[in-house]
């Protein structure tokens, strides 16, 4: 098989694999009932309170459309927002002890849906997925640090 052949076969069972997860998800992820912007706004805020507009760039929205999505989350009780004590004209996004904890359901539920798939998996088989995702992640944190290089060589710009 040609590698472009081997590409669209990777792009298949990606889309395959993505669809599959959605569908066994869909009734758990009603518990939780956040939309996947929400869900990112709080894994994002639950690593350390942010600024707007950091929370803006992080999930590739503009602020006003942030500031939206904090005030729904808000509404929820799950982040809240809070002027920076040393300059009253930021605004600080923190993650609420409700967010944390809906967080942490979130966490379990995806715990708990591993565990049903390694289940149905030999030692072996396992073994096989896991160094596969492992060489998936490597590969990839490789091609976010090139985009990197390449948007930092453009923003000065060089052509790489």
């Amino acid at each position: 098989m040609d590698k472009q052949a081997l590409v669209e076969r990777l792009a298949q069972v990606a889309n395959q694999m993505v669809a599959q997860m959605r569908m066994t998800g869909v009734q758990d992820w009603s518990e939780i009932d956040l939309t996947m912007p929400q869900l990112r706004a709080l894994v994002f805020l639950a690593q350390e309170p942010r600024r707007m507009g950091d929370l803006a760039a992080s999930l590739g929205t503009s602020v006003s459309a942030t500031t939206s999505l904090v005030e729904r989350l808000e509404g929820k009780e799950l982040a809240e927002r809070r002027h920076d004590p040393l300059d009253r004209r930021v605004v600080v996004c923190h993650l609420a002890p409700q967010g944390r904890a809906v967080l942490d359901r979130f966490w379990q539920l995806r715990q708990r849906h591993l565990e049903a798939v390694a289940d149905l998996l030999a030692p072996a088989e396992l073994t096989q997925v896991i160094e596969a995702m492992e060489l998936l992640v490597t590969v990839l944190a490789r091609h976010a640090g090139d985009q990197h290089a390449l948007a930092d060589a453009d923003s000065l710009g060089v052509r790489a």
